[in-house]
């Protein structure tokens, strides 16, 4: 070891999943890297428990279909008394259970493989997931998630929505990664129906997940949620959700503004981009439009937010007390680009507040 240099600890995995070839191909990934040890691969969640309580892994691998102790019992369990970093595995098919997962404490998901799949051979999207969820601080891993849609008090404020001569002048744009699904429930589902503005959302997730997402926040909103297929005309009340693999863009047809999508380039880190959503936003809409960005790795968001407070928009952050990942919020508010840092249960209300001011 050379001199100065601190011998890291390698972070202990958890392998959970009932396929026996699916766990022989994450293990040997996992082993090509020195910094990763996996401290067990079991089949079920009654086996996971034991190996939870005796090996107390960093990180949690996690199928959710599996014999005797399914993954949403284990979860319900692992939150409850050895709250720990989940990554649930599931197939794209499996979107529903997946969000549904997410609302009982896990962290994020990777969509499973096909048996002809590349994970072997590009396995670092996963590998940056891992690593990332190490780092959660395990008291930020409470029961905070598991009853996101349950016993919540709803914003009880009606709102009219303004007349519009020229179509809508004002825009609700929301940008999160890591964590954003339930933090996404938790706001959307305290909006009033009568919300006199359209709502847009960037959340990175993987083509296929998307569709999934916004029929599950749809069941669980009073306002009507959709994933974005291309050319929309926007209307208030309604929440529009960017596909995996594109960028949501705006464009103006007529006296309207449009949706408007344009595909995953080589070069974009992320499909879609917060950035690239708030900037065509704030180009269309100037200062109408309200920024939100929510829990999530990396800096996307930061730029997006900077370009709504240049034409003269609002912008806001969630704050470290709530956010399951702090990066996204901590590059904005630190480049001074956040008017307002709250926590996750007072955005929706603050939203609300926010467009009783205008006319009805």
């Amino acid at each position: 070891m050379e001199k100065g240099k601190l011998q890291q600890t390698p972070i202990k995995l958890l392998i959970v999943d009932d396929s026996p070839l699916f766990r022989q191909m994450i293990n040997v990934i996992l082993q090509k890297y020195p910094h990763l040890a996996v401290a067990g691969l079991v089949e079920n969640g009654e086996k996971a428990m034991r190996l939870v309580v005796e090996k107390k892994p960093d990180v949690i691998l996690l199928d959710l279909e599996m014999p005797h102790i399914d993954g949403f019992t284990f979860l319900r369990w692992l939150m409850a008394y050895y709250p720990t970093s989940v990554l649930v595995v599931s197939a794209r098919s499996d979107g529903y259970t997946v969000f549904r997962a997410l609302e009982l404490g896990a962290c994020d998901f990777y969509g499973k493989p096909e048996p002809n799949g590349t994970l072997l051979e590009q396995p670092e999207a996963l590998i940056s997931k891992i690593e990332t969820l190490s780092k959660i601080p395990k008291e930020s891993l409470s029961k905070k998630y598991s009853k996101l849609t349950r016993s919540k008090k709803r914003v009880e404020v009606s709102l009219q929505p303004p007349k519009q001569r020229e179509g809508l002048s004002r825009l609700l744009a929301i940008g999160a990664s890591t964590g954003g699904p339930p933090a996404l429930v938790e706001i959307i589902s305290n909006l009033s129906e009568d919300l006199p503005i359209p709502v847009v959302i960037s959340q990175h997730m993987p083509p296929g997940f998307t569709k999934s997402f916004a029929e599950r926040l749809n069941k669980l909103s009073r306002l009507q949620v959709s994933e974005v297929g291309g050319g929309e005309p926007l209307e208030a009340g309604r929440v529009y959700i960017a596909p995996g693999g594109y960028h949501l863009l705006f464009e103006k047809i007529g006296s309207r503004i449009h949706t408007c999508l344009k595909a995953k380039g080589e070069t974009d880190r992320y499909a879609p981009s917060v950035d690239l959503m708030m900037i065509s936003a704030a180009e269309f809409f100037k200062d109408g439009v309200y920024g939100v960005v929510l829990t999530g790795m990396g800096d996307d968001g930061k730029i997006g937010l900077k370009k709504v407070k240049e034409t003269g928009g609002i912008t806001l952050a969630e704050s470290e007390e709530t956010a399951v990942v702090f990066g996204m919020p901590r590059e904005a508010i630190q480049a001074g680009v956040v008017d307002q840092v709250l926590p996750l249960h007072k955005i929706a209300a603050e939203i609300t507040r926010h467009y009783r001011r205008f006319p009805k």
